[in-house]
């Protein structure tokens, strides 16, 4: 292949790999609505686990509560039989100490009930709310990520293809020219530039006149001296 046959090659190879880029920058965009729509949905499933998970302590201290409460009914219980043993004033009143102290518990164990009753009603009301919220944006989100992994596999197809189409254009350019495009290419929008009407195809800048026929003749690699691209001829130039 003569280096004029390469450089339009090499024209060729640039618009595949402007393609490929411009899909490989959509593909790009897919992944991050996908890890923020799952974002979504962990977020809501932590608030709704924080939610069950408190109603479940206080299920956890409710039934710790009613066997202290019942321990203690046992034990005001017993202490009252007693009543009929004492034969002081002075054991009556440590017996009587000990009533009121086993009341006085079962006071406290019966109103920290209450209020875990009424808390763990209102938590509950909130499970359900949260539940039936996450349940609506788990499936509107997954829906979402659904179609967005459709695409982003589409688009990896298509990706494929055109590293397939490149591989091909690559075939048969010398190794120098090609390492050449390669190492020079990124920046700019175009590594190779088409001359036409005299003109870089990349920053539009009139080429000299000796420098224009150098470039048509495609004897050597041509940089243009205000962008840095490769100039190629083409057959649009005059």
């Amino acid at each position: 292949m003569s280096l004029k046959e390469g450089l339009q090659q090499l024209l060729k190879v640039q618009y595949v790999d402007l393609e490929l880029k411009s899909l490989e920058e959509a593909k790009s965009k897919y992944p991050e609505e996908i890890a923020r729509r799952q974002a979504d949905i962990s977020k809501s499933e932590g608030g709704l686990k924080k939610l069950t998970d408190r109603l479940e302590e206080l299920d956890r201290r409710h039934r710790h509560l009613e066997r202290e409460l019942e321990g203690a009914r046992a034990q005001l219980k017993k202490q009252e039989t007693r009543f009929s043993e004492v034969t002081t004033n002075k054991e009556y009143d440590a017996l009587q100490l000990e009533v009121e102290a086993s009341k006085s518990k079962m006071s406290e164990y019966e109103g920290e009930i209450l209020e875990i009753i009424e808390s763990s009603d209102g938590i509950r009301e909130k499970v359900e709310l949260e539940k039936q919220d996450f349940n609506e944006l788990q499936q509107e989100q997954q829906t979402r990520i659904d179609e967005l992994q459709a695409k982003l596999d589409s688009l990896q197809g298509e990706v494929d293809g055109v590293q397939s189409r490149r591989q091909t254009a690559v075939n048969g350019i010398d190794p120098i020219l090609l390492r050449n495009y390669e190492n020079t290419k990124g920046g700019r929008s175009l590594t190779v530039a088409p001359v036409r009407k005299g003109s870089c195809g990349a920053c539009y800048r009139q080429l000299p006149a000796q420098m224009k026929t150098v470039v048509r003749r495609s004897e050597e690699i041509m940089i243009c001296e205000s962008c840095g691209a490769i100039m190629a001829w083409d057959e649009e130039s005059s």
